[in-house]
């Protein structure tokens, strides 16, 4: 039984030696044995703490002696342990396995925590499996765990001395990581109800789309003030017919035991609001956990009409976000009006947004203008660079937000409008607000939901983003050389994924056959290079300290913190990297 065991998990356990072998492992080394402490360990256990609550209720769960010759502890995604109960008495110390030390297989050889994450299977590293010849009184079995949506998040493992080995201890672990999955599970069903519910109730509440909740057989159980006026005060408990003139668009809450549906409707036409093909979700490229975070919020927030601030540097993709908002919500059909702020002299600013009268100002067009939050009506507006509008055009702003009404310049009367507000920057209001140069009032007007898009610098996606771009280059043939990849993560993008499509488009230019090479990838070109030796070489060499450290932690997180990998990128050793590491204070 022991060796059916072990022998189905062989080539796992053999490719993991050889991979310990290629990195420059040696069995009789000594153990690289660094733990995290202090701030460091409080922020990665705070942000496990959700995976470290339910590991500790399927812990508990285990008869009471079952731990005190075993030790099971909780690894997060990159092998740091985060959790530990038992203790296993090693030469009379008692912190082996230690909460912070890290188990992956860069740090530790071949083990059952480092094979769980790296090859996401249950594994049993017994004995002699193990690679470091001092962790080969062991006997340990692992199992991934995932979230709710997939994403490995972590590992179970039990370890004990090898002449406790038992087959049946990796059927234990995968119970436990189930266990702990379904209590995940369990309570982002909980909390998605909750917010589900909330939005709901919020839109009902104020939202002028007119919007209804329908049980199963179709009768009216809330309308909101808009879908009354148009249906009657009476409709409650009506049964609701789809005319033929009313567009629909339904959200279903599957939390509900009757079927409950919130319906927006409206009796004008579809229509599309601009020739040019707006972006949606399914544009917003990348696999990273903060490029899933975005998507995951543009989601949710494309289905309320509260107000939106992007923040994000100049060519990190706000306008994109802002469209997928649009495309994705109740108002897809109706227009969407985008105003670059910075772009627009203080002079003319209300005249454009706000429109004007005919005869209002000497060389004013005889008929007047309709101005942007007109044109908006319905529909979205889209803010960007806000923090750069005049305080003058804020105030104006702000009136406007207030009375969901424009009166254009030269006029008098008041112009009802439905407008949704996205308002992007890459300014910090705050900042901005301290300086005297944003209103208090107008960001709170603003800021309903707030999303923030990382810049290409802090992307684990680069690469993929890359290759996505050159398709769009019409190069679909064309690919990256390792070395070409290399130099693309290393560099720092001041210009983010504006300035890559750039490099990309000229790369595509320059090279010669399929394969994109190092040599064709150009940041800047000789004209822009400077050789001379100016005043400015301080902040110069202040700002190339920064690039390093920027550099060095990017290659880490692009390679998943594998030192080995990372030194041999940046062309360093092992040794010079760590010290990298402990000089700029760098963690995962």
């Amino acid at each position: 039984m022991f060796t059916e065991i072990l022998y189905d998990q062989k080539d796992v356990i053999n490719q993991s030696w050889k991979r310990c072998q290629e990195i420059g492992l040696s069995q009789t080394d000594p153990i690289e044995n660094s733990i995290l402490t202090g701030k460091a360990l409080r922020k990665i256990i705070k942000e496990n703490e959700l995976l470290i609550k339910h590991a500790t209720t399927v812990i508990n769960s285990l008869p009471s002696n079952y731990c005190s010759k075993l030790v099971v502890v909780i690894v997060d995604r990159n092998g740091t342990i985060i959790h530990k109960e038992g203790q296993l008495d090693v030469s009379g110390s008692t912190d082996y396995l230690s909460i912070g030390s890290n188990w992956s297989e860069e740090n530790k050889g071949t083990n059952a925590m480092g094979l769980a994450i790296s090859a996401k299977v249950p594994i049993i590293t017994h004995a002699d499996h193990h690679f470091y010849v001092k962790n080969q009184f062991l006997t340990c079995a692992a199992s991934p765990i995932y979230s709710p949506d997939g994403e490995l998040i972590g590992a179970v493992n039990i370890s004990a001395r090898k002449e406790l080995f038992h087959p049946f201890i990796i059927s234990l672990t995968t119970i436990m990581a189930t266990s702990i999955q379904n209590g995940l599970l369990f309570d982002q069903a909980s909390h998605e109800k909750v917010i589900t519910i909330r939005e709901l109730e919020a839109i009902a509440s104020f939202s002028t789309i007119p919007l209804l909740s329908l049980d199963e057989d179709k009768r009216i159980i809330r309308a909101n003030q808009s879908a009354r006026q148009l249906l009657g005060e009476n409709c409650i408990g009506k049964e609701f017919h789809h005319s033929s003139g009313y567009k629909t668009k339904v959200i279903s809450d599957p939390f509900q035991k009757q079927s409950r549906l919130v319906m927006a409707f409206n009796n004008s036409p579809k229509q599309t609001t601009k020739d040019k093909k707006l972006y949606t979700i399914t544009d917003i490229i990348g696999s990273c956990a903060k490029m899933n975070e975005v998507r995951k919020k543009v989601k949710k927030a494309a289905l309320t009409d509260f107000p939106i601030i992007i923040y994000g540097e100049s060519g990190t993709g706000k306008e994109l976000i802002a469209q997928s908002l649009h495309t994705s919500g109740l108002r897809e059909d109706k227009p969407f009006i985008a105003v670059n702020c910075s772009a627009i002299p203080e002079t003319l600013i209300e005249s454009e947004l706000f429109g004007y009268e005919k005869g209002a100002f000497t060389g004013a067009n005889r008929e007047g203008v309709v101005g942007k939050f007109e044109a908006a009506n319905d529909g979205t507006i889209f803010l960007d660079e806000i923090g750069d509008m005049p305080l003058k055009a804020q105030a104006v702003l702000l009136r406007v937000l207030q009375e969901k009404a424009v009166t254009r310049v030269g006029g008098v009367k008041p112009i009802p409008i439905n407008t949704r507000v996205i308002a992007a920057t890459h300014k910090n209001l705050r900042k901005e607000i301290e300086a005297g140069r944003f209103r208090e009032d107008l960001y709170y007007r603003l800021k309903g939901i707030v999303m923030t898009i990382p810049p290409l610098r802090e992307r684990s996606d680069l690469i993929e983003l890359a290759n996505y771009l050159l398709k769009n280059l019409d190069s679909p043939s064309l690919h990256l050389s390792s070395e070409a990849k290399e130099k693309l993560v290393s560099y720092h993008w001041p210009g983010n994924v504006r300035e890559l499509n750039s490099v990309l488009m000229q790369a595509s230019f320059l090279v010669e056959g399929n394969e994109i090479l190092a040599k064709d990838l150009d940041f800047e070109t000789e004209y822009e290079r400077t050789t001379e030796f100016s005043s400015e070489d301080e902040e110069t060499l202040t700002s190339l300290v920064s690039t390093e450290k920027e550099v060095i932690k990017r290659t880490l997180d692009y390679v998943s913190w594998n030192i080995s990998r990372a030194a041999s990128i940046l062309k360093i050793s092992r040794n010079t990297l760590y010290l990298k590491i402990k000089k700029y204070h760098l963690q995962q």
